[in-house]
């Protein structure tokens, strides 16, 4: 059996799974992750790397530099994407008001298109997540370039939000998902098939999707695509420190927490780092600052390997992960797992 969508065909790979944007930190652009997901024939997603701000006392001019390093970077890391593989590619890009670098991002990725026609070939999909579907007015720009682009969504209202933006295809993110999550808990399996019957758009499934038989389930629920990041952080070639990818296999389903992070609730392995994020929300500490001391834990957890202070990623799913592999033989026993969960199905239903 094949496993293919419309969506699927419509971007061009031959499994309807995406890798998820995966926050990037520092330099981290998982472009090397992207290829090889893309190479194996799924969807991979150049990260948008984290604009670090660890400074207490910050000027105009000294968040201008960062933000031009994280545009260098994030060219940087689609021209090497590109440079790996002939398939198509996505990058996401957190578009919150607390992002002053998204902007200068999403100018950045239409620039690296224009000039170069491999790129505009292959980076064919933009994810966006953490803001209004709006994305500073650019949407027309990103369709006249003929990007489609896709918008993370936590409830119903706000994939209709998104479809009156005229976004592509929202992905429907459960709260087992890793990293920034709804307001409101609403979960995978009443999530997606709730935005499924209110939106005329293609649909993705993200939260609890780390294997075959959660992309079968994604799939029966009307999504056309598996959105996949804490399966895919525990790879070979993922960029985060090794304890981060040893710390998902190792835990099991109730190893996460969700925690105030500084725009918007956000799931992590549960450590020192978010006992400090609660401790700072109840002493009611400033964005900014919760910006800094996050930036500096996200550096702790994903460059250097800090267990206990540092932010370590992953969502709920995090309990089916039991060994690093390289991102092909993900993708391939994927693909695998869901053909046959998904004929395990028919085969005990009574006709």
């Amino acid at each position: 059996m094949a496993l293919r969508t419309r969506l699927s065909e419509q971007i061009g790979v031959d499994i309807p799974l995406m890798q998820s944007g995966m926050g990037g930190i520092g330099p981290i652009t998982l472009a090397r992750l992207a290829a090889a997901i893309s190479e194996a024939g799924a969807l991979g997603t150049v990260a948008h790397p984290a604009l670090v701000l660890e400074v207490s006392e910050l000027d105009e001019e000294h968040i201008d530099k960062c933000v031009a390093e994280v545009v260098q970077q994030v060219r940087e890391g689609i021209r090497l994407a590109v440079s790996l593989t002939s398939k198509p590619l996505a990058i996401n890009v957190r578009i919150a008001q607390e992002q002053p670098d998204a902007p200068a991002v999403l100018r950045a990725i239409l620039e690296e298109r224009e000039r170069d026609p491999r790129v505009r070939e292959q980076l064919r999909v933009l994810t966006t997540s953490g803001g209004h579907p709006r994305m500073y007015g650019m949407n027309g720009l990103f369709r006249d370039s003929g990007m489609l682009h896709f918008h993370a969504v936590s409830n119903v209202r706000h994939a209709l939000a998104a479809q009156a933006e005229g976004v592509d295809g929202v992905i429907a993110t459960g709260f087992e998902a890793a990293g920034h999550v709804g307001h409101q808990p609403v979960h995978t399996f009443v999530l997606v098939p709730s935005v499924v019957a209110a939106v005329d758009l293609p649909v993705l499934c993200a939260g609890g999707v780390v294997d075959g038989a959660a992309l079968a389930g994604a799939l029966t629920l009307g999504a056309q695509m598996g959105y996949m990041g804490s399966r895919f952080l525990a790879s070979e070639e993922s960029e985060y420190n090794d304890a981060n990818k040893k710390l998902i296999v190792s835990a099991s389903e109730t190893d996460t927490e969700v925690v105030p992070a500084f725009y918007g609730p956000g799931r992590f392995i549960k450590n020192g780092f978010t006992e400090e994020i609660r401790r700072m929300e109840a002493n009611n500490i400033s964005t900014r600052e919760r910006m800094r001391v996050e930036g500096a834990a996200m550096r702790r957890g994903a460059l250097e390997g800090d267990l206990e202070t540092g932010m370590m990623v992953g969502g709920q799913g995090i309990g089916r992960v039991r060994e690093i592999l390289p991102a092909a033989e993900i993708v391939r026993r994927v693909a695998a797992e869901a053909e046959e969960s998904l004929d395990r199905v028919r085969d005990c239903i009574i006709r």
